[in-house]
């Protein structure tokens, strides 16, 4: 009778446990779950792998090995970036929060483009919390906040990398006016003098999920870029999406 008990007991436990896990689950884990989650306009351009040798912060990993699973999910991803809009020349990333990979993808992107012969430079936009020279293992002196605030030239910002093709600005000092920089008129006038520089613009925003500096940016991008993580992003992330596109 006290196997009997405990034994009934036990399944209640977990079952009850299953239950509640079902009812309080929240996390996005497959590509299928975001093919459920968002709205019919929005199109998914791949999913990239877990890279799994650790690095302290993102970098380009794509010219390791031109064969390796990170490369071919970023080369199908650049793939069908062409179908979206082939003649695109600024491409925005964002995400909801930190974390989810943004910077990552756009890295590598980028390097996957450089690698093809296209010329191309990363901005980094992310005036709150910059990484991108991290990425380049590079200085944080001047960067986009200089530039737009009128304080340095183009040429004295642009940053050559160890990739052909390949060039960056880093985010420069962190300022007090953030969004009033990312909104302002001195960066779309930026933004075109780098069209006539390079063929591609690549744009590293911060997550739109807790501030709204990016939202300019992403809207005017010729092909806007969101990220979700596996594990890690919420299915109320979403929702955000559907926001944007209203």
């Amino acid at each position: 009778m006290i196997y009997l008990l405990y034994c009934t007991i036990g399944f209640i436990i977990g079952f009850g446990l299953i239950a509640l896990r079902y009812l309080t689950y929240n996390d996005i884990i497959s590509v299928s779950d975001l093919e459920k989650l968002l709205p019919e306009s929005t199109s998914i351009l791949g999913a990239v792998p877990l890279y799994k040798k650790k690095m302290k912060y993102s970098e380009v990993v794509v010219t390791e090995s031109s064969k390796s699973r990170i490369a071919e999910a970023i080369r199908s991803i650049r793939s069908n970036m062409s179908f979206v809009n082939k003649n695109a020349k600024v491409i925005a990333i964002s995400s909801s929060i930190s974390g989810e990979g943004k910077t990552f993808v756009i890295l590598n992107l980028a390097g996957m483009i450089a690698a093809n012969g296209k010329k191309t430079v990363v901005l980094d936009l992310d005036l709150r919390k910059p990484k991108i020279h991290h990425g380049f293992n590079a200085e944080n002196n001047d960067g986009m906040s200089n530039l737009i605030s009128g304080l340095v030239t183009l040429e004295e910002v642009i940053k050559p990398s160890d990739i052909p093709n390949l060039d960056f600005i880093t985010a420069g000092p962190i300022p007090p006016n953030p969004s009033e920089l990312i909104q302002s008129k001195a960066l779309e006038d930026v933004i075109l003098g780098l069209r006539e520089k390079y063929d591609i613009i690549m744009i590293d925003n911060p997550p739109v999920g807790i501030v709204s500096d990016g939202i300019k940016m992403l809207s005017e991008a010729d092909i806007p870029l969101y990220v979700f993580k596996a594990n890690y992003s919420k299915r109320v992330f979403v929702n955000r999406v559907e926001e944007l596109i209203e």
